[in-house]
This record gives structure tokens, C-alpha cells and sequence, in this order.
């Protein structure tokens, strides 16, 4: 009888221990007043089954009692834990312990459906927000598989985001890291990881682990410091410049009305007036560099842009391919064709005679592309293509590029220029929004 005392390791177990300890001293106690009364066998079985069969019939109904409110408690719960809150229990008893377990049984659910729902509805707003925003977003399952973006997303990865749901990271231009040791995610071009910074972070949603993926252009931030940087330097140059040279010009201007037409010495005349020239073309360079920053005021409109890069195209004598596109875009016409015309000019003064310049403008998801391709020499030094004053040209002021630059950012583009893969030669690159009416 050892295992009577033993440790039960369920209710049931315990219950059922309890009645075979019972039955066990109630069988001893009939078989003692048997002996004692000197009863027949017969009787002896008789009384042992009108005695026993009820009260273990009694102790099942008893057990069934107990147990089906307690696993209907645990089905309950289970569901909960799965987030289903509609299942309740139904208890056959209106008062006790395993009334009031049911009661705050369902309270509990009651309360987590209330948080859900609450959640649920900051979960759509939170994804309507990332929706809206400019910076690419994406959230992944725990599988690296796409959860949800916004239209950033697919600007940046050239697929529609709401057609690349349930693609692997990489498809996105993303790798996807399971180890420990690794960063979850990493941008998979890792030329073009030096211009875009990854930020990640994991949240729970519906019981689902989710990273959010952040993509900040740190080339914008950088292009901002040095522009920034570069205003400032302006701003002090034209003002120191301007105020040395305007009394230099000035002074030679008056010694040349001084010395008149019948001066002994032409050389001083001569030099007199190189020294006014110089000097008012000086002050001519410095004042049109300092227009470089310049906030424009723009005229943002619907046009054509087939009619808009043939009138550029005529303006240069120079055989030019181009294909139509037949897109309308809106933007300021004026300011895009004076980042033509500088565009253009600069692959006609770069391509050897006979060559064509290649034009080509397509559209892909929100964004046109519009390409200028030369058959010169390329591009010898990338890193300085946009600092001003710095020129390849015999006779270049480093200018035009930085204003064709500036030009598309306020009407928030952006200018690419590198070296052709497939030929001699190189390609200016030009990003516009692709805005609808």
C-alpha cells in the first residue's frame, strides 16, 4: 500500500487514491462484522456488492463533476493563449472555488480582447503611418519574407511593395542573417550600402515576431552638410572678393579717364584696362557662383517631356538619338531644360565627332529616368564632379554641374553621373518624381 502515500501527480490521481484507500477500509470493516455475525459466503458477497457498486458509481459521478469544469477552464485558457476570446465556460455551479475560478477566468478574457482590439487598431495606424512616410520601411516576418512597406520601399527596390508581400529579403536587394553573431539585415549592394544607412528593431504583433527595417539616404544628409558648408563659404568669399576688387576695378577705371588717349606710355593704358577687365570678370564669376544655392521660385505643371528634349536637342548642332516616351510628368519645364541644355552641352563637348549622344527617359513605379549617354573618355575623377570650381575644361568655371545639381533637388530630384559598363564613355542620370494630376 506504499503507493497510496506517494505524491499524486494529478487531481485525478489523487481522487482516485482516495477512494480505493476507502473502499479498501470499508471491505476490512464489512469482513470483520461478517466474521463476527459467522454470515454465509452468499451473503457476505451480497453485502459487499449492494455496498461497493453505489459508492464507486457515486465517486465517478463525484470525479466527472470536478474534472469537467477544471478542463473546461483549461480549454478556455488554451484559447486565450491562442488569442481566441470567445470561448467561455459554462460551470454546472452557481457558488463555490470553481465558480469564482470561472468568473476571473473570463474576466481575464473580456480584459485581453479589450487590449487586442486596442492594439489591433494602433497596429493599422502604425502601418498607415509607414505608408505615408518618405523613407523606405519595411516590416518582416520571423522568416525574412515581407510583412509590409510603403511606396518608398518600392521606389528603392524597383518592385511595387504590395506585389513583393511574402518575397524573401533578398529580392528587395536585403540579405537576410539567421545567425546570432550577424546583423539581421543587411543591404546586399554594398556599393550601395555606402550611401544608404539600415536600422532594424524587433516588435511582437499577434503573437509574431516582426523586425522593422528603417532606410535612411545618409548621401542626401551628406550633400546637405556640404551644401550647407559650401553657402557659407560663399557668402564670405563674395564679400570679401567683392569688396577688394570693386575699388581695384574702380581705381584703374579712373586712372584711365586720368590719363586720356595722349599718354606718353601705351603699356600702362594697356595694362590699366586688363586690370579693370580682370576685374569685373572676377566680380561677374563670383557673383554667378554665388547664385549656384540659389532657392528658385518653381512652376510646377503637367508637360510633355518628348517635345521638351526634342527643343533641346535642336538647340545643339549634333546628332542625337532618342527614342519617344510618351510620358507627361509635371514639373517646373524651365528649370529642366536649363539642366538639359548643361547636361547636353557637356556630352557634345565630351564625345569625338560622328559620335551620337543617346537620350532615353522611362518611367519605373513613381520615378523618371531620364539618360544622357556620351562615347567620350569618361569620367576620370567621380569625387570631385559636383565640387565647384573644380573643372576637367580648358576653359570650364566648375559651375555648371553643381547648378544642375541644385536645380533638381528643389524640384526633388536627383543627378547621377558615372561611367558607362557596356561602352566607352559616360551617363548623366537624372531622377524625377513621377507626379499625377
Amino acid at each position: 500500500m506504499g503507493f497510496l502515500f506517494k505524491r499524486a501527480k494529478s487531481f485525478e490521481a489523487l481522487f482516485w487514491r482516495f477512494v480505493l484507500l476507502t473502499v479498501i477500509v470499508m471491505v476490512l470493516l464489512l469482513a470483520m462484522v461478517l466474521i463476527v455475525a459467522d454470515a454465509t459466503p452468499l451473503l457476505t458477497i451480497t453485502l459487499h456488492v449492494v455496498v461497493l457498486v453505489p459508492f464507486l458509481i457515486v465517486a465517478w459521478k463525484v470525479s466527472e463533476s470536478l474534472s469537467a469544469p477544471l478542463n473546461s477552464l483549461a480549454a478556455s485558457l488554451e484559447a486565450i493563449r491562442h488569442e481566441e476570446y470567445t470561448l467561455r465556460t459554462q460551470p454546472r455551479f452557481s457558488m463555490g472555488a470553481i465558480k469564482a475560478m470561472s468568473d476571473e477566468v473570463s474576466l481575464i478574457a473580456d480584459d485581453l480582447k479589450a487590449r487586442k482590439i486596442n492594439y489591433d487598431r494602433q497596429a493599422v495606424l502604425v502601418f498607415n503611418l509607414i505608408e505615408q512616410l518618405a523613407t523606405p520601411i519595411a516590416v518582416f516576418d520571423s522568416s525574412g519574407c515581407l510583412h509590409h512597406g510603403n511606396d518608398a520601399l518600392s521606389s528603392w527596390s524597383g518592385i511595387p511593395w504590395r506585389q513583393a508581400r511574402q518575397c524573401k529579403a533578398k529580392q528587395l536587394g536585403l540579405q537576410f542573417n539567421s545567425g546570432e553573431q550577424l546583423p539581421p539585415f543587411e543591404i546586399e549592394d554594398k556599393h550601395r550600402a555606402q550611401y544608404w544607412q539600415l536600422r532594424y528593431s524587433a516588435f511582437d504583433l499577434s503573437g509574431e515576431r516582426y523586425q522593422l527595417v528603417v532606410l535612411t539616404n545618409v548621401e542626401q544628409l551628406i550633400k546637405s552638410t556640404e551644401r550647407e558648408a559650401w553657402q557659407k563659404m560663399t557668402r564670405v568669399l563674395s564679400h570679401e572678393i567683392n569688396n577688394s576688387i570693386a575699388p581695384i576695378k574702380s581705381l584703374a577705371e579712373s586712372l584711365l579717364e586720368l590719363l586720356g588717349a595722349d599718354q606718353d606710355n601705351p603699356k600702362v593704358s594697356n595694362a590699366l584696362e586688363v586690370i579693370a577687365n580682370r576685374s569685373g570678370s572676377l566680380m561677374g564669376f563670383v557673383d554667378r557662383y554665388a547664385s549656384l544655392n540659389q532657392v528658385y521660385e518653381l512652376d510646377i505643371k503637367p508637360f510633355d517631356i518628348d517635345m521638351l528634349i526634342h527643343k533641346v536637342a535642336g538647340l545643339f548642332e549634333w546628332d542625337v538619338t532618342y527614342r519617344k516616351s510618351g510620358i507627361q510628368i509635371q514639373s517646373d519645364e524651365i528649370m529642366l531644360e536649363q539642366v538639359l541644355i548643361n547636361l547636353l552641352k557637356n556630352a557634345v563637348e565630351a564625345s569625338p565627332k560622328g559620335k551620337p549622344i543617346e537620350i532615353r527617359v522611362k518611367k519605373i513605379n513613381q520615378v523618371v529616368k531620364i539618360s544622357i549617354k556620351d562615347h567620350g573618355p569618361g569620367i576620370a575623377n567621380q569625387d570631385n564632379l559636383f565640387v565647384p570650381f573644380y573643372t576637367t575644361k580648358a576653359n570650364g568655371k566648375g559651375i555648371g554641374l553643381s547648378l544642375c545639381r541644385n536645380i533638381l533637388e528643389q524640384l526633388n530630384g536627383r543627378l547621377e553621373l558615372k561611367n558607362r559598363h557596356n561602352s566607352l564613355g559616360a551617363e548623366a542620370l537624372i531622377h524625377l518624381p513621377f507626379l499625377q494630376d
